[in-house]
């Protein structure tokens, strides 16, 4: 009984999803911006001082800038960081505020599960007809299926903000640890 109640309990949950949001997926990014940032520099460094550009450099930044917005979903998902428009959040009385975050929640978690369904059926389709890019022919399953977990990860991470948070912040910055950045 004791391990029911304990898969119950938010730490359970949230404390590898942080693990994994904030560094696994934050290191990953910042690996991909750096490597966007050097085949730039070598692009721009080739065409301009040898008149030879990197071949392909076009490419690989495409593949590299699409796989740092994916990456980046499931963590501006996490810190409640979207866009938001309340055009119409003056109206609502203070009692219902709780409910419209728990609504908004929802719906959200319907849009992205949506999203990410449609990428696994991209995945897939594109893994079995071995699409590639037009001039160095890089697969793109590896990308879309990047894309995918990432929109799973978010839509996740939505359903935990709306069981553990009701419709918070998943991850709270009060109780860190302000050297290391992690919750003690």
């Amino acid at each position: 009984m004791n391990i029911l109640i304990s898969l119950f309990r938010a730490k359970v949950w949230i404390h590898p999803l942080e693990f994994l949001f904030e560094r696994v997926l934050a290191y990953i990014a910042a690996l991909a911006m750096f490597i966007m940032m050097s085949v730039t520099l070598i692009d721009v460094v080739g065409r301009d001082l040898f008149s030879a550009p990197l071949p392909g450099g076009f490419e690989i930044t495409e593949l590299l800038l699409a796989s740092l917005i994916f990456l980046g979903l499931p963590m501006v998902t996490a810190e409640g960081s979207h866009v938001e428009v309340d055009m119409m959040d003056s109206t609502v009385p203070a009692f219902l505020k709780p409910l419209q975050d728990i609504l908004i929640c929802l719906v959200n978690i319907v849009a992205l599960g949506v999203m990410s369904w449609m990428m696994w059926k991209l995945a897939i389709r594109t893994y079995e007809y071995e699409d590639t890019t037009a001039l160095l022919e890089i697969p793109y399953a590896g990308l879309v299926i990047l894309m995918a977990c990432c929109c799973s990860l978010s839509t996740w991470a939505l359903m935990m903000m709306l069981i553990f948070k009701r419709g918070k912040k998943l991850f709270s910055r009060d109780n860190r640890n302000p050297e290391t950045g992690m919750v003690e």
